[in-house]
This record gives structure tokens, sequence and C-alpha cells, in this order.
């Protein structure tokens, strides 16, 4: 699959070299939502142990990495970009931060689940360890993408050759030649930075020298070390650069770091075999929208050779099939007039107008209020099991389409009405809500029941700093099928201030774990 595939984005390559992290996601920018799965497998082990060591239990940290990889997943389909101001050559420990984000949002609202050491890490104030060498971190952020990413797998995650060539795009063959190069360019980027602040140019020439030749013996230099503290440091650090790498850098990068408990934890954890179940839904949702266009082509482009056939061998047969053939086309021709003037009379026919939401039956549509027609064929209810997909409405009136696919964004005066909604095999106490509001708060949105003037089930409130997130509060257990209708207040008269991706019922984390701890 990743060989072909390849070959197709990036030309004629060797069939059996994979797709690099950066071929996948363009692939998948390019709508090929599939590949995403190649990202998944390939980080899911140290996406799930970095969870599990800001996290308690691996019930939670599997939330953190679910998460994690859906957000992922909604940045590179919506064509956000993921460079980022820090460590934007590689996507490892962009993933990694995400979790520490991630974990650090729960000290607001579930401070129980987070791991002891990363509890107390949060509540001396989240602090980056400034005591080590930042010139390393400043050394490591001027190289360019590709070497940033084959330092990051080869010496920190210490990440085998094979793997470290699938991520990069390298021939495994080539990875130990490449790290020895990306080890000399970050000496130089070290020393570099040390060279902006010399004014003597004898400690140049001693520098340079040391970075040809760092295991060399510093006999040569030794006077100039001896008489200059600053060079000396420099000299320690270029020649311990391969430890303090692996120390230091991933301190300085994610701020939180565990070490050989994270590698440890990441050698533990198998590779899974299966997609995860937000990529499943999305394929299987993309299957069923796919339109069948090129069995309809296929079909008419048949019935058009079996037609022009029989008009062949019905002229070899009749002297009269060309008088016929012309009445024929000239009585199509007047049908194809008559349809094409009656399109146009209804086009022009004001009560003929569109409507928001396509009827269910002959006739107007009703209001979001009013009660199906009596003669329309109901649609199946859908489970209220959370996620029910903000695009799943049977109408709505006053939203777009959101910055996702399958989204919809609400403004002031928007509802998204969804005529069957099932609660009958849930009863759940949570409502769940995956949206996005304006920066700065103020926005909420609203889930009522059978009349979009009753008084809410729920006010799920988006975060204030604009991030999707799913939001859950608690609600009355509701039982049998209603209709659900979902409105937004926004705090100005923008048109749009919520966008919700998906919302629904869930259980409470109390009775989610009731089933496994029965014997």
């Amino acid at each position: 699959m990743e060989g072909s595939s390849m070959q197709l984005l990036l030309g004629s390559r060797p069939s059996q070299q994979p797709l690099s992290d950066a071929a996948v996601m363009i692939a998948l920018r390019k709508g090929r939502i599939e590949f995403f799965r190649h990202l998944y497998r390939r980080h899911y082990a140290a996406v799930q142990a970095y969870a599990s060591q800001c996290v308690r239990g691996p019930l939670h940290a599997q939330e953190v990495t679910s998460d994690v990889f859906a957000h992922l997943l909604q940045q590179m389909v919506s064509g956000e970009s993921l460079i980022e101001r820090r460590h934007p050559g590689c996507l490892r420990p962009q993933l990694l931060g995400k979790v520490r984000t991630a974990a650090i949002h729960r000290w607001h609202r579930e401070r129980d689940t987070l791991a002891p050491d990363f509890q107390a890490w949060v509540a001396a104030g989240s602090r980056w360890p400034w005591g080590e060498d930042g010139q390393l971190a400043l050394a490591y952020e001027r190289l360019p993408a590709t070497t940033q990413c084959l330092l990051w797998h080869s010496v920190v995650e210490r990440d085998d050759p094979a793997f470290t060539a699938r991520i990069t795009g390298l021939d495994h063959h080539a990875v130990p030649a490449a790290c020895d190069q990306a080890m000399t360019a970050l000496r130089q980027a070290r020393a570099d930075l040390y060279f902006e602040r010399l004014e003597r140019p004898d400690c140049r020439d001693v520098i340079e020298r040391l970075i040809k030749r760092p295991h060399a013996d510093p006999a040569e230099g030794w006077g100039h070390l001896r008489a200059c503290p600053a060079c000396a440091a420099l000299y320690k650090d270029l020649s311990q650069l391969d430890e303090q790498l692996e120390a230091q850098l991933p301190v300085r990068l994610l701020g939180w770091w565990t070490g050989q408990g994270y590698l440890r934890a990441k050698a533990a954890i198998p590779i899974p075999l299966g997609d995860p179940p937000f990529l499943a839904r999305l394929l299987e949702r993309g299957r069923a929208d796919a339109p069948a266009e090129p069995s309809r082509v296929r079909r008419t482009t048949a019935v058009t050779r079996r037609s022009r056939g029989s008009r062949g061998r019905s002229r070899a047969a009749s002297p009269q099939s060309p008088r016929r053939s012309r009445a024929a086309f000239a009585v199509a021709g007047f049908l194809v007039g008559a349809g094409a003037g009656v399109l146009l009379l209804t086009a022009c026919d004001p009560q003929f107008g569109a409507s928001v939401e396509p009827p269910h039956a002959p006739g107007p549509s009703p209001a979001p209020s009013d009660p199906p027609s009596q003669q329309a064929t109901p649609p199946p209810a859908v489970s209220a099991r959370f996620p029910v997909q903000a695009n799943a409405y049977t109408s709505q009136r006053g939203t777009s389409a959101g910055s996702n696919p399958g989204s919809r964004a609400l403004g002031g005066s928007s509802v998204l009405r969804y005529y069957r909604v099932d609660f009958s095999t849930v009863r759940d106490t949570l409502a769940v809500a995956r949206l996005s509001g304006p920066s700065g708060g103020g926005a909420r949105l609203e889930l009522r029941l059978d009349s979009p003037v009753r008084p809410p089930l729920a006010q799920i409130v988006p975060s204030a700093d604009g991030s999707v997130n799913d939001i859950s509060v608690p609600i009355t257990p509701v039982v049998g099928v209603h209709r659900l209708y979902v409105t937004a207040h926004c705090p100005t008269t923008t048109d749009r201030c919520v966008e919700l991706f998906a919302f629904g019922a869930a259980p409470s984390m109390s009775e989610a774990l009731l089933p496994l701890q029965r014997p």
C-alpha cells in the first residue's frame, strides 16, 4: 500500500520504501484520509507511553491518546497548518506536546486523573527547567526540518534505523551516516551561537579545529582553553553533545520528560493492527457518501452503444429508416424544448423558491417546530449516544458548513433539527459536544427536546481559547425517541460564533467502569 501510493505522489521510487511522515501528510491534504493509519501506527506507542507518564491508568491514557490523534486528523483534513514555532520539523515532539497540553487541561476538570509526579509538576507552575543548557535547544531549532527529525528519532527516542528511515523517508542503510552528518551540523550550530558573542579571533580558530575533530586530544589548544573558561566550557559541551542531546533536548522542548520511564513504556506498547474508531467512522461515512456516478456512466455508455448498433441494423434492414430517424429526432427535440420550458417557468415562479431543508413529502417545507407531515415516511431513528455527527441533521436554518467536513457553524438565530433521536437504549447522565467557540468566550450551545422554545436540556460552553474540545455537562436521563433542536447563543451580533462537530449523550465515568468492576 505504502510503496505504490508513494510512487503516485512522489514519482518513481523503490516500491519497498514507505512514505515518510511528510509525504503522508501531503497525501492527507489531498483527500487520502486512509493514509492517516500510517501516522497512527507509527506514533501510537510513543503517544500512549507519554500519556501514561502524565495521567493515571491505561483508561485515561487511552482517552488522551485518542483525543490527540483525532485532533491531528481534524487539523490535516481542515487544512490547518501543523507548523509550530517550536520543533516544526518533526511530528513526534508535536504530538507529545499535545499530550502534555491535554493533560494540563485536566488539572481544572479532573485533577485526580493526573499521575502524581505530573500533578506535582503542574502544581508547581509547569515550569520549564531553565537551568539546563538553553543554547543546545536554540542550536537544534536552527537546523533544517529533516535534520531535526533525524536527531530526535535516532538520539532522543533511540528508534532503530529501519523505523527512523520510515519516518524520515531515507533508505535505512543511509540512516547511520545521515545521523553522523546531523550531529556534525548540530555541533556547528552550537558553536555558531558561541561565535556570535566572540570578540577574539583566536577563540574562533581553536573552536573550529575542535569541531572538525570533536574526540581528538585537545593538547594543541590546551593553553587557550586554560586561559579562556568560555571556550573550555564550549569544548566540554561539544565533546559531550550526544549525552546532552538525549538528556536535555526533550526537557527543553517539552518541559515534562521522564526519560527512561517513557522509553520503557513505549517499548512495552504493541503497535495497533486496526484503525482507531474515529478514523473507521470517517472512512465508513466517506464510503457511504461516495456517489455511484462511475456505474451510471458505464451503464449509460453500454445503452448508448446498444442503441447505436440497433439503429445501424435498422438502417440496413429498411430503406425508410433515414426518414423515420429524422422524425424521431424532431420529436425528441420538441420534448427536450418542452421540458426546458417547464423548468424555466418553475424557476421563475416564486412559489418554487429554494427551501432551506428538503421536504420529506410534496408540499412546502414545515418550520423547524412544526410536526412532520402524516403522509411522509419517517426517517430512521438516530441513536443519541455520542458522537452524533453535526451534519446528520434532518433540517437546518441559518447554519453553514464549518471548517471541517461534517461540522456546522451556528449563529444566534441558527437551528439544527434532528427529527428522531433515540434515547431509549442509553439513559445517559452526560451531554457531550465536540465544539469550538470564539476566542474570549461568551458563547454557548443549547440542546432542546421536542421544541426550539422549550427550556434547554443542556447548555454547553466551549473553551474560551477558541480550540476544539469535547465538553460534557450533566443532564437528567432521557427516555424515548425525541426531536432534538440545537441552537447557539453568541456574545455579539457576529454571524457565526460556535462550530459544532458532534454531540450526544454519554455515561459518566463511574457508570462506564461498572461493567469492568463486576466479577
